[in-house]
C-alpha cells in the first residue's frame, strides 16, 4: 500500500534553492508592495490628474453645468529640471551643435539644477533664476553667458508646450564693464612670437601663423588639419563644421603666410598648455585673441575694404567697422604683412 505524501508538490517547474521560482503564500504577501510604498511618478501623475479634471468638465458639460476652459487643462506630462536639460541637450547634439557649444551648455544647465533637479519646471520661477544668479561670484560677462543658457533651456520648453512662458525672461543681465581697447600686437611682437616659436614647436608656430595672417579663431584652428589647405589655389579654408559660426568660409593665403607654412610643421589638435609655454617662452604680453585682432585691424588698415575683412574673418562688416577700425596705422599695416622668417 502506498503511503499519502504529506506535502504537496507544487505544479510547474522545481524551484531554484539559489535563485527561487516559486514563492509561499507567505512569501508572495511579504514581496507583494504596500499601496502606499510606491513610487511616485509625478509627470504621470499630473497628467492622470489633468485627464481626470477633464473628464470631470466633460460630464459635467453632458448636464448642463458650466464646462471648464480646456486651455487651463494640461495633458502635456510636466517635467523635471534635469528631465528637460537631457531633452534639450539631447536635441541640440542632434541638431549638429558642436561639442564646445554642448560642453558649455551642460556647465551652465548643470550649475543651475544643482539642487533643484527634480523640482517640476512648472514650479520654477524667475526669483529661483535671479537668486541662483546673484548668489554666484562670476563677472558679469560670465554672469550673461550662463544666464542666456538657462533662458535657452526654457525657450526651448515654451517651443515644446511644455511652459506657457519663461521664467528666465524676467531677470534682468548683468550690465557689461567696458575692459579697455581691443588687444592688438604690433608688427615687433608678432615677429618675436613667431620664432620663438619656430625654434621652440614648428607645429605651433603652424597654428600661430594662421592665427596672425588669416584670422581664423583659436578654437577653430585646434580643429583644422593639412587638408584643410588649399595652398594651390592660394586658399585656406575653415569648413563650417570647423567654423564656430557653422559657416564655411575661404581666407586668401598671404605671401607672408605662404613663407611661414613653407617651414613645415603639422596642422593638428594641439593643448593649450603646450601653446602657452612657446608665448611664454616669447616674453610677449598676451593678450586675449591678440592674433585674431590684429588680423582684422591690419587687414582692414592695409586691403581697406571692411566687406572683404568681414568675409575673411568670419563676422559682420558692421562688427569690423565699428571696433577695428583706425587701430593701427596704414605703416603698421605694410610691415605686418611683410613679416617674413629670418
Amino acid at each position: 500500500m502506498r503511503k499519502n505524501s504529506s506535502k504537496i508538490r507544487p505544479s510547474g517547474p522545481r524551484s531554484n534553492p539559489v535563485a527561487p521560482t516559486t514563492l509561499s503564500l507567505a512569501d508572495r504577501k511579504a514581496s507583494s508592495p504596500a499601496p502606499d510604498s510606491l513610487p511616485v511618478n509625478e509627470p504621470v501623475a499630473q497628467a492622470l490628474a489633468n485627464a481626470g479634471q477633464a473628464l470631470i468638465a466633460a460630464a459635467n458639460a453632458l448636464r448642463g453645468q458650466a464646462f471648464s476652459p480646456v486651455a487651463s487643462l494640461s495633458l502635456t506630462p510636466t517635467l523635471t529640471l534635469n528631465e528637460l536639460i537631457a531633452e534639450v541637450l539631447r536635441a541640440r547634439a542632434i541638431a549638429g551643435r558642436s561639442d564646445r557649444y554642448l560642453r558649455q551648455l551642460r556647465v551652465s544647465l548643470k550649475s543651475f539644477a544643482q539642487g533643484r533637479g527634480r523640482t517640476l519646471i512648472t514650479a520654477v520661477t524667475c526669483r529661483d533664476i535671479e537668486k541662483w544668479l546673484n548668489a554666484q561670484e562670476w563677472a558679469p560677462k560670465t554672469a550673461r553667458t550662463y544666464l542666456w543658457d538657462v533662458r535657452t533651456l526654457f525657450n526651448c520648453a515654451v517651443r515644446r508646450g511644455y511652459l506657457e512662458r519663461n521664467p528666465a525672461a524676467g531677470v534682468e543681465p548683468p550690465v557689461l564693464v567696458s575692459t579697455g581697447p581691443i588687444g592688438v600686437h604690433t608688427p615687433a611682437e608678432v615677429r618675436q612670437v613667431l620664432d620663438t616659436a619656430r625654434r621652440a614647436d614648428l607645429d605651433v608656430c603652424r597654428q600661430l601663423a594662421i592665427r596672425y595672417f588669416a584670422g581664423v579663431r583659436e578654437s577653430e584652428v585646434h580643429r583644422m588639419r593639412e587638408t584643410d589647405l588649399k595652398l594651390d589655389h592660394g586658399l585656406l579654408e575653415v569648413p563650417a563644421a570647423k567654423s564656430k559660426t557653422r559657416s564655411r568660409r575661404l581666407v586668401t593665403v598671404q605671401p607672408n603666410l605662404r613663407a611661414w607654412l613653407d617651414l613645415g610643421g603639422e596642422l593638428q589638435a594641439i593643448g593649450r598648455v603646450r601653446v602657452r609655454e612657446v608665448i611664454k617662452l616669447s616674453k610677449v604680453e598676451w593678450k586675449a585673441n591678440a592674433p585674431r585682432h590684429s588680423f582684422v585691424s591690419y587687414h582692414l588698415a592695409q586691403f581697406k575694404k571692411a566687406n572683404e575683412t568681414a568675409l575673411e574673418a568670419g563676422h559682420t562688416e558692421q562688427m569690423t567697422f565699428s571696433n577695428y577700425r583706425a587701430l593701427v596705422t596704414p605703416a603698421a599695416a605694410a610691415e605686418y604683412w611683410s613679416i617674413l622668417p629670418k
